[in-house]
């Protein structure tokens, strides 16, 4: 793993004239730490700020440790630029200032095929940045730019803020959270998560924030990395590579004790999600949502640091395609070094001490489910990506309840017992809440 980047490196990059921008890539591609880039960037004149908000706003809307409020104002500049060069057919590098060997594979393929004549994926792709540059968000912002905090495309890389305000400060050792906000939330999402599939996670998860009392939540949508396609997404060395990013970002926040952060893991995203507990992210409560496991090479919740020890949640639908037949991989290959580690450790929805919540059932389903009537398969929430997709589901308002803490109420999941097990892992639509039952409720600790 290649070593951080220092004080020095940064300081030897600022002062090239012109900014090197392969010094400037090996910058991002291995970031200094937040304590690092706070103490660099609180020695900087404010002179020395704006020229590098202006030279390098990749830099400065990547690195964490610098305040949020100045990384959407780099970020909104790197947009900005990135589709002008998409429009124009420019190199979009060259445009955001930087270059490396693997020069943004995404961007790259989307820049071929428009030269093939094949626009549609490159005319969506700059319709979204639009929306990000300047659009209006999902939750109501009073009219201000989104809240992009990280935007790379070279790195497939991009978090945004959703939320009402954020904090206006330029301290760096300051919390980035706007008055009156108590819980946020950062999420995860699945494999093949890349630019073209970011407004429909961040658009899908806002249900939560609209679902909160109104200016006490936000929600952080994190796609921080290149995420794994296709059989990939088994890959616990990938999980591993962005479980330290997503550590990274989240532990760099500061915090003034007012704000408590759930985390949010959802399928892939989910090992991603406990793979960074395990190396030591800090947060109050997760949420493992459709998961793939716990985190490679985690059998138990003893098994997480002392820190990491936090309430945890899990909710899985009934016949659940994409994860039912892997949970609990937990492989290596020992002759192929870290790439031969696969699987995400154990099932989150059976691990002691984990509690799992209902899904629940669909539309009219709940005037059913009230009246005592015997539901059918259709009646329920089933299936992997729908825990997420379908609005108004007692799965989004047991997210919510756990977002918001302070004694809220979740709904607890039926036992299936061994026969649920074995057929979650068949994919066999046996679903044993179809037996109409009380609902059984929590506080959340």
């Amino acid at each position: 793993m290649r070593a951080r980047s220092s004080s020095a490196d940064l300081t030897r990059l600022i002062a090239s004239r012109p900014i090197s921008r392969a010094r400037l890539r090996r910058v991002l591609n291995a970031p200094p730490t937040a304590a690092t880039t706070r103490e660099w960037w609180g020695a900087l004149s404010e002179a020395e700020r704006a020229r590098l908000l202006k030279q390098v706003p990749l830099l400065v809307g990547n690195l964490d440790g610098i305040p949020w409020s100045v990384r959407v104002r780099a970020n909104r500049e790197s947009l900005g630029r990135a589709i002008g060069a998409l429009e124009s057919g420019a190199s979009i590098e060259r445009a955001l200032g930087s270059a490396s060997a693997f020069a943004g594979g995404e961007i790259k393929s989307i820049l071929a095929d428009a030269s093939r004549g094949e626009l549609r994926d490159r005319e969506r792709l700059v319709h979204q940045l639009r929306e990000l540059h300047g659009g209006r968000g999902f939750v109501d912002r009073g009219g201000k730019p989104r809240f992009v905090l990280a935007f790379d495309p070279e790195r497939d890389s991009i978090v945004e803020y959703v939320g009402a305000a954020i904090s206006e400060s330029e301290d760096p050792f300051a919390s980035p959270f706007a008055e009156g906000v108590t819980s946020v939330g950062v999420f995860v999402p699945g494999n093949e998560s890349r630019l073209l599939d970011f407004e429909g996670k961040a658009h899908t998860m806002s249900e939560l924030i609209t679902l909160a009392p109104a200016g006490t939540a936000g929600l952080v949508v994190w796609q921080g990395g290149r995420f794994p396609r296709g059989p990939l997404a088994l890959s616990a060395a990938m999980a591993d590579g962005l479980a330290r990013k997503l550590g990274g970002f989240v532990n760099s926040i500061p915090r003034d004790g007012r704000v408590e952060l759930t985390a949010f893991g959802f399928s892939f995203g989910g090992g991603v999600t406990g793979r960074a507990m395990a190396l030591g992210m800090r947060v109050d409560r997760v949420v493992h949502v459709s998961s793939a496991g716990l985190g490679h090479g985690v059998a138990s919740l003893d098994d997480l640091p002392v820190s990491a020890r936090v309430p945890h949640y899990s909710l899985l639908a009934p016949v659940d395609p994409s994860v039912g037949p892997i949970l609990g991989i937990n492989v290596h290959l020992p002759f192929l070094g870290r790439v031969g580690h696969f699987g995400h450790g154990v099932d989150p929805a059976h691990a002691p001490g984990v509690v799992r919540l209902e899904t629940g059932v669909l539309g009219a389903a709940q005037g059913k489910r009230a009246a005592g009537a015997a539901l059918s398969l259709g009646d329920v929430l089933t299936g992997h990506s729908a825990v997420l997709e379908q609005w108004g589901t007692t799965a989004k308002r047991n997210m919510v309840a756990v977002l918001m803490g302070g004694g809220a109420e979740v709904e607890l999941a039926a036992d299936g017992g061994v026969l649920g097990r074995i057929a979650q892992r068949l994919v066999v639509p046996y679903v044993p809440f179809l037996r109409v039952r009380e609902p059984e409720l929590r506080s959340v600790a």
